[in-house]
């Protein structure tokens, strides 16, 4: 990807007033309260990447027009005696050449209209919000389960034509009235109308079927690897057109319109489930409606092409799910599958935010974390969101040694809790709690299983790193040298032996690391990480704080490395 969003501004639209706020190219995670902004912030970069394909006859104004039936203009601003005009811009950077260009959208720039960047970034970029998922719930048992109004709305503006042409949204827009003569024309124009129409839901009902069938076969697959594995039987998904849009007359009086009907089956043995609400609990449909969504955003519909940016916008996606099925989401959209993509990731959920957070774990360079303070009527602003070492570093430097150390004790808390779930698989039971000890007794247990202890012992131990490499011989030439042996045993003692050296300067070394800075938060934790012990005793000293953040941040470091290789 060539170009990454590094700018967003906007002025006088929705919850805004006036709001900047800056990504230099990184990803974005979110928090914002309701009322705070957030959605206004996806429909903004929504509304702006959507007018890249719209035609500049007010389809564009309309949204920035003071009284009009659709102005989105913010009502507070609106109300001074003289209010900044509505504009939303982004800035895009070049990333080998580091070059900014800027792209508007107001009531008198339509500044998007036809620009290849904008219009593949549109195409390209896909935006998911908790509505899919609300609307694939919403069925009673005894209705038949039409997904096409959600597919309409949510999945179909993403789609992008195979070879190029109009989108199947362009498609669907030309034909959805159901009229296909609007203009009343007669004679040979009115049957030319009838035909160009019949063609144009024959065009579209062809797209559909290639578009649906794609998404099916990549969803089955999606659910096949992230959530079958709770499955006794075997769950086989099919998402079909039932009914085709068609559309049959040659005059007002006998012509017919059918919209499509979209429908999702279940196979589960041999029996077809043909209403899956009635079928599946809350959790398992869920899982289902993920795997639709998110393999639809899969499915290869674009151009294979690396000059647009691609963004990937998901406003509370995960607000109806529980804690297991949002952190497999997390694992997801963290994972090869969305990597192309720029993620911005909103939500008002701030337990969420801080366990996504704690889920990207080191990678802090590629992410910005913001949250969003204020209203639509005083104004709405952005707020670095920092970590705990980094609010402890803040502490140190402002002398406040106390309050920095309720921070390393709160980010050695995250990363061994997050240790004892991911890495040992220890996920503790609604309501249970673990004390740090607890988190750290179990982390040193796990580590030194995997640590045989006789090698460390007398192998490993007092071995500094730099002389690793020198437990094993360097070349094989001892063994090539080696006559009584053949060749098929040569090939096999170096086989063993290059593995051996991996066990050795890698995972052993990681394992062993690894536990001593366990070790390390273990015999200072009592002195920095316990504020409840600092009344009427020895105060804290600027130096052994600086060191339990340096002690803190290494603790971080390693038992990432284990549990995220």
């Amino acid at each position: 990807m060539k170009s990454r969003l590094h700018k967003i501004e906007i002025q006088n639209f929705k919850a805004f007033r006036q709001f900047s706020l800056s990504l230099e190219g990184r990803h974005l995670l979110l928090y914002g309260p309701n009322g705070s902004g957030k959605s206004s912030l996806y429909w903004a970069l929504y509304t702006f990447l959507q007018s890249a394909g719209k035609q500049p006859r007010g389809i564009i104004a309309k949204y920035f027009q003071a009284g009009g039936n659709e102005s989105l203009l913010n009502t507070h601003e609106q109300a001074v005696d003289t209010p900044r005009p509505g504009e939303i811009a982004l800035t895009l950077r070049e990333t080998s050449t580091r070059t900014d260009t800027t792209f508007r959208i107001s009531e008198a720039d339509h500044g998007t209209f036809n620009v290849p960047a904008m219009v593949k970034g549109d195409l390209a970029s896909d935006f998911i919000t908790y509505r899919f998922f609300f609307g694939f719930s919403n069925f009673k048992n005894s209705e038949r389960f039409d997904l096409w109004p959600l597919f309409e709305s949510e999945l179909l503006p993403f789609c992008v034509r195979p070879g190029g042409g109009k989108t199947p949204i362009q498609q669907w827009r030309q034909i959805r009235s159901g009229n296909p003569n609007p203009l009343g024309s007669r004679g040979t124009g009115g049957a030319e109308a009838y035909t160009s129409f019949k063609r144009s839901t024959d065009t579209f009902a062809s797209t559909l079927q290639t578009v649906v069938s794609e998404i099916s076969q990549k969803a089955q697959e999606f659910y096949r690897k992230h959530f079958s594995a709770d499955d006794t039987i075997p769950i086989q998904m099919i998402l079909g057109v039932t009914r085709s849009p068609c559309f049959s007359g040659t005059n007002l009086q006998n012509s017919i319109f059918r919209k499509p009907i979209l429908e999702l089956h279940l196979k589960i043995g041999d029996e077809v489930i043909k209403r899956p609400q009635s079928y599946l609990n809350e959790a398992k449909m869920t899982q289902v409606a993920l795997s639709v969504r998110l393999a639809a955003s899969q499915v290869n519909l674009q151009e294979d092409e690396q000059d647009y940016f691609k963004l990937l916008v998901l406003d509370d996606l995960l607000v109806s799910l529980d804690m297991d099925n949002r952190m497999k989401v997390v694992e997801i959209l963290l994972g090869k599958q969305f990597e192309n993509y720029q993620k911005i990731i909103l939500t008002h959920d701030r337990g969420f935010f801080e366990e996504f957070r704690r889920v990207i774990g080191t990678e802090h360079s590629q992410w910005c974390f913001r949250s969003l303070q204020g209203n639509p009527k005083d104004g709405i602003s952005e707020k670095i969101e920092k970590s705990p070492i980094q609010k402890a570093e803040d502490y140190i430097h402002a002398h406040d040694l106390e309050a920095a150390a309720i921070q390393l004790r709160k980010a050695t808390e995250e990363t061994a809790g997050k240790f004892r779930r991911v890495a040992i698989g220890e996920i503790p039971s609604p309501g249970e709690f673990h004390s740090l000890s607890e988190h750290l007794k179990a982390a040193k247990n796990y580590l030194r299983e995997q640590l045989p202890m006789k090698l460390y012992h007398e192998a490993l131990d007092g071995i500094p790193t730099a002389h690793r490499d020198k437990l094993i011989s360097v070349t094989d030439d001892d063994i090539e040298n080696d006559d009584s042996l053949s060749p098929e045993e040569k090939g096999r003692i170096k086989c063993q032996r290059r593995r051996l050296k991996q066990f050795l300067t890698q995972d052993a070394w990681k394992n062993l690391e690894a536990m001593e800075a366990v070790d390390a938060i273990i015999r200072m934790k009592d002195r920095v990480l316990n504020p409840a012990a600092h009344w009427n005793e020895t105060p804290l000293y600027d130096r052994e704080v600086r060191k339990a953040l340096r002690l803190v941040s290494e603790f971080e470091r390693k038992l990432s490395e284990i549990s995220e290789p």
